[in-house]
């Protein structure tokens, strides 16, 4: 049977797998990189490094599976990286989507932009700032005009850029390069008047891949050389990880969602790409309306049921099979989720590993039955990105009464959390009754599940992220190719048992969801007296 060589350049490590077309993971390998950080903001890595970790892992591989027909090589990694690419030789500076050094030129970017009529914000459909690649080329113009001397082009992340280094030109997948601050939302286009207000003449910028994986070309002498690959594969360059870890999670098509619960959270939905309007209802070219501030409406002035402007992602996905209109990914996400979850152990538990924290929050089950704790907590210890965003907000609860106890206090915390989701959820119109996918470390509590699917309304089923990406990769390469395949993503597997909500429990967080959403702006307020 042949196999898919899935490579994923995350942001410290290369992974692979050979992945036959029944899904199966037969080999995988890992090859870590260093990442350069200081206190000014930066945040960087030596491209040189990517290569050498994805050929150590590919060749790790191949040289384990001698025997085994490579079907193609398909490529994901990390996105709204700023990588300028030399006309010869290897790239040596990649600034990575976490720096903020950039932040007075993406100041001045919105500023120009506004000053010819343009909304930034608009015309992206995504909230910018100091990490937008267009703000890092103007910083790196600025300051270190020597890396942009002499380029082939400019790409946004390892994927691409190793396809470049395989002599295939300069590509960027739709995902990718609707995190970059450059491409116009309602288009899917590059814009020229953001590039040019950058200092990035638009003809550097990569060709855009239509498809959800589109085969870039093949491999040749410059890409054995590089990676220690046959010649003759086919190169697919898969959308970036966000899209190809949705892919192999849920998959792609419209109405397809699941939830990460790790240190952070996020629920990640596809939508309909037809008339969806990120930022407000303004045309591009103009200026938000009302007292919008950047197309961000501030905490305090939302609604429940409604959603800021801003508050979620909304990412570009590749046409496919599934959809005739290419959709969009929404990914609404909290900045704390297993974090919350580790303070109110730590504060309210006694410092309590997480098994113990499930006993004690099984037997208070068993003695109270699922429902609402009885509090209302927000999980925003460190600040909030949804449902607002807000980095001055912090965490509350109300509610607390003489016989409240520590583990009430930590169930609202899970609670909370969820409500944070399951606004994401009402928000973007999900009102499947499928199972929702769960993936991260909070997903190997159970109690966390039966109080995320009575909160949310919907069956929860847990799932192995780990490798979502690779099968993500593995799916839309089989597509692209034509491949008589039966990949199919890990939500729709039977593996895990289906975790179905508490009717009466349902109903009653149902109604807590107005007050829930009420308590950002409430608590907004009491900060901003502080």
């Amino acid at each position: 049977m042949p196999h898919l060589l899935c490579l994923d350049l995350g942001t410290s490590a290369a992974k692979a797998a050979l992945l036959d077309l029944d899904g199966t993971v037969h080999l995988r390998a890992e090859a870590p990189y260093p990442t350069r950080h200081a206190a000014d903001g930066t945040a960087e890595q030596d491209p040189r490094d990517w290569e050498r970790a994805a050929r150590a892992v590919i060749v790790e591989l191949l040289e384990a599976a001698p025997d085994v027909e490579v079907a193609a090589i398909v490529l994901t990694g990390q996105m709204q990286d700023l990588v300028p690419v030399p006309r010869s030789g290897a790239a040596r500076l990649a600034i990575l989507y976490s720096d903020t050094r950039a932040g007075a030129e993406a100041e001045e970017l919105r500023a120009a932009l506004a000053a010819d009529g343009r909304s930034w914000d608009a015309l992206t459909g995504n909230l910018q700032d100091a990490t937008s690649c267009a703000a890092m080329h103007l910083c790196l113009l600025r300051t270190a005009p020597e890396q942009l001397a002499d380029l082939q082009g400019v790409v946004f992340g390892p994927a691409g850029y190793l396809v470049a280094r395989m002599g295939l030109g300069l590509w960027c997948d739709p995902t990718t390069a609707a995190t970059t601050g450059l491409l116009e939302a309602r288009t899917r286009e590059w814009s020229s008047a953001i590039a040019r207000a950058a200092g990035l003449d638009p003809a550097l910028l990569p060709a855009l891949t239509a498809a959800a994986g589109q085969v870039v070309g093949r491999t040749g002498a410059e890409a054995t050389a590089l990676l220690g690959v046959p010649a003759g594969l086919p190169v697919v360059l898969a959308p970036g990880d966000a899209g190809a870890t949705t892919s192999g999670i849920v998959g792609l098509a419209p109405g397809d969602a699941y939830v990460y619960l790790g240190t952070s959270g996020w629920l990640a939905s596809v939508l309909p790409g037809a008339g969806t309007s990120p930022i407000g209802a303004q045309d591009a070219g103009g200026e938000p309306d009302g007292d919008e501030r950047d197309g961000v409406e501030p905490a305090g002035e939302g609604s429940a049921g409604e959603e800021p402007a801003g508050v979620s992602h909304h990412l570009a996905l590749g046409a496919s099979s599934a959809t005739a209109e290419p959709p969009i990914l929404r990914i609404s996400a909290l900045l704390s989720a297993g974090a919350a979850a580790d303070w109110a152990r730590q504060a309210v538990l006694d410092g309590a590993d997480p098994a113990r924290a499930d006993q004690l929050l099984e037997a208070r089950e068993q003695q109270r039955g699922r429902g609402p704790s009885g509090l209302l907590a927000l999980p925003s210890i460190v600040g909030e990105r949804f449902p607002v965003r807000d980095g001055d907000l912090r965490g509350a609860v109300l509610g607390i009464d003489a016989g409240t106890r520590g583990i009430d206090l930590y169930a609202a915390m899970l609670e909370g959390v969820a409500h944070g989701l399951a606004h994401g959820l009402e928000s973007g119109g999900d009102t499947s009754p499928r199972p929702l996918p769960v993936t991260g470390g909070g997903a190997a509590s159970g109690p966390w599940l039966r109080i995320l699917a009575d909160v949310t309304g919907r069956p929860v089923r847990t799932v192995d992220g780990t490798d979502a990406a690779l099968l993500g990769c593995a799916l839309v390469a089989a597509e692209a190719l034509g491949l008589d395949h039966a990949l199919v993503p890990l939500g729709a597997r039977q593996e895990a048992a289906t975790i179905d909500p508490d009717p009466s429990a349902a109903a009653q967080h149902a109604a807590l969801r107005p007050a829930h959403r009420a308590l950002y702006d409430a608590a907004a307020r009491v900060q901003r007296l502080r």
